[in-house]
């Protein structure tokens, strides 16, 4: 299980701070919701690269912590990250936000090509999301004025504020494919990557 936490740095100091960086302490499992004392054990950490907007990789630690109660893993993602993605958060937001606005950009032309087409992808999400949130939002079928539309409101709310308050929105997450839990292993063609 992720927990997505707002350490309210960014990954370079992060990334120099390692294993010292302030973590949370839950009152309760995320998972089971019974009392952490006693429950909620550390239970390492596993380490993943994240890279900034000049293309610097950071080694990074990502804490994990286990519940003895329901013997869930839980692991402790920093806000700035994307499950399964090495590039930052600001990172992918805003070189989508320049490719969508005819700006040059920097990076692989493949890895941008397979951002924008995930950010399309996922506009209709992004469309109930904020729909959800009460915004009176029609939807039209020019893909490219909904994803420069939403782009601006996403950045209008705050991307990290974005990215936390719909984690978890129908059973998905931002650039995330949405996985139909229902469906056998044949027939769910929507697989996670």
């Amino acid at each position: 299980m992720l927990c997505i936490h707002d350490f309210e740095i960014g990954l370079e100091e992060y990334a120099g701070e390692g294993k010292k960086n302030e973590f949370p302490v839950f009152n309760h499992c995320p998972c089971c919701n019974c009392i952490s004392q006693g429950n909620l054990h550390r239970n390492g950490y596993y380490w993943r690269y994240g890279i900034n907007e000049e293309d610097e990789a950071f080694h990074i630690p990502i804490c994990r912590l286990r519940c003895l109660a329901c013997k869930t893993n839980i692991s402790i993602l920093p806000s700035f990250l994307i499950p399964y993605y090495q590039h930052t958060l600001y990172t992918i937001v805003d070189r989508v936000r320049q490719f969508l606005e005819g700006k040059k950009v920097s990076g692989y032309r493949q890895q941008l090509a397979q951002h924008v087409r995930r950010f399309c992808g996922g506009i209709h999400w992004i469309h109930s999301f904020f729909v959800d949130l009460g915004h009176q939002l029609g939807l039209s079928k020019n893909i490219k004025k909904e994803a420069q539309k939403y782009m601006k409101m996403i950045r209008d709310i705050g991307v990290s504020p974005f990215y936390r308050r719909s984690w978890g929105h129908l059973s998905s997450y931002f650039m995330g494919k949405l996985i139909s839990p229902y469906l056998g292993h044949e027939k769910n063609y929507n697989s996670p990557t």
